[in-house]
């Protein structure tokens, strides 16, 4: 069996988080970047609403604090062609303004996607404050990002590992079963011929346990399928008890059916079922008390 693994990449340094800044005042710019400068955050000006949406196009963000009133393009414009593209909808958006408190231009940058609205002068630490709390949702959601990524990886891996190990397994057990029903042709009846018997449904269980492990990749993949046919759940279902019998010869196991039990189902995905069941049931039964396993057809 060959198999190549790629370890698992360290955790990356955390990522900047970007602060846009959009105003036509350069001293408004010079005063937000010195108020809201620190090591985890990246600050990015824009003089003009054409300049930030350039900056947009280039850089994720994590928050975007506008300036309602600019010449071409004001805030209120600005926000709604933010809003409009799906790079940038989900942008939290703080409109500041110098303007005197109008509800009425307040509900106008509601309407436009802000999450809040503040008027000049800003108090730094409110401010800061809520700078501080949008970074760190920003952070959270990259690292969120990052672990699912991680996660997803590694099922990657785990799933082409089962492949590679189900694939490998088959090769053996075609070889025991092979064994099993030659020394059936070969010795007839008698004691040996039990134990052939026995090799034999033990490696047919075990080939539904490698198909169980494939099913996982499968169900992943969005490939399983159902191999639909008529079958006797009843007859089924005394083959499982019999494999689970062998697997737990101290255990009494019992089946059974009342009615015609025929059906039109996959006989493979009903075995599981039926295993693990009888599995559940041998390992959580008080004591040695009888498993009876009911087929009710009528």
């Amino acid at each position: 069996m060959n198999l190549s693994m790629t370890l698992p990449e360290e955790p990356a340094a955390r990522d900047l988080a970007n602060v846009l800044i959009v105003d036509d005042v350069p001293q408004n710019l010079v005063a937000m970047e010195a108020l809201l400068a620190r090591d985890d955050v990246r600050i990015l000006k824009a003089a003009s609403g054409p300049e930030a949406l350039e900056l947009l196009l280039v850089h994720d963000v994590a928050l975007a604090l506008l300036d309602v009133q600019m010449p071409e393009m004001d805030g209120f414009a600005l926000a709604e062609l933010m809003r409009g593209s799906q790079r940038t909808r989900d942008v939290p958006i703080i409109f500041l303004t110098a303007s005197p408190n109008d509800p009425a231009r307040s509900f106008k940058g509601y309407e436009t996607g802000a999450v809040d609205f503040l008027h000049k002068p800003i108090d730094p630490r409110v401010i800061l404050g809520k700078v501080d709390v949008f970074v760190q949702l920003y952070q959270q959601r990259q690292q969120l990002k990052a672990q699912n990524a991680s996660l997803e990886r590694a099922l990657q891996l785990n799933e082409a590992m089962i492949a590679v190990l189900t694939h490998d397994l088959r090769t053996p057990l075609s070889a025991i079963s092979l064994c099993a029903d030659r020394i059936l042709v070969e010795v007839g009846d008698g004691p040996l011929a039990r134990t052939a018997h026995h090799v034999e449904s033990s490696a047919r269980r075990m080939a539904r346990m490698i198909d169980q492990l494939l099913d996982f990749s499968r169900i992943r993949s969005g490939v399983m399928h159902l191999d639909l046919a008529n079958h006797d759940l009843a007859a089924l279902a005394h083959a499982v008890a019999e494999e689970t019998r062998q697997a737990n010869p101290t255990r009494a196991i019992d089946v059974v059916s009342q009615g015609d039990a025929l059906g039109y189902f996959d006989s493979t995905r009903i075995s599981q079922v039926l295993s693990n069941l009888l599995g559940n049931a041998v390992q959580y039964a008080l004591g040695s008390s009888p498993i009876q396993l009911q087929v009710d057809a009528r």
